[in-house]
């Protein structure tokens, strides 16, 4: 059986090998991490993943239309923020969110439920 596959979209290279080594060590495959959202959206021209974790506000500009592009496709995805779920953009607010620093049981118990049980987009 393939591993589930999860795209990472995070700019802060520590951030995104953390979130990437408790995805893997659960058993799933990562996508990225990728640090932008022209980036991200080149990933989302060559494949399909299962799931995402974004952070929106990125170095350069945020990951909106990355959140976009995951909604046409019907991919779920949970925010990762250093920001507060009521500083987001209102078309993010019905997404599960993860406030940095988060704990590796937290990001892994979101993960596997955006991989078995698809929140509504």
């Amino acid at each position: 059986m393939t591993a589930k596959r999860v795209l990472i979209v995070e700019d802060d290279y520590l951030i995104a090998e953390g979130l990437s080594r408790a995805i893997e060590d659960d058993g799933f495959s990562v996508i990225g991490p990728v640090g932008t959202a022209a980036g991200a959206l080149r990933v989302l021209r060559r494949e399909q993943p299962d799931a995402a974790l974004l952070d929106v506000r990125l170095r350069q500009g945020d990951s909106l239309e990355v959140a976009r592009a995951l909604r046409q496709r019907g991919v779920p995805f949970a925010v990762v923020s250093g920001y507060t779920r009521e500083s987001l953009p209102p078309e993010m607010a019905a997404v599960p969110f993860l406030a940095k620093p988060l704990g590796e049981l937290e990001l892994v118990e979101v993960a596997r439920t955006l991989l078995t049980e698809p929140l509504p987009l």
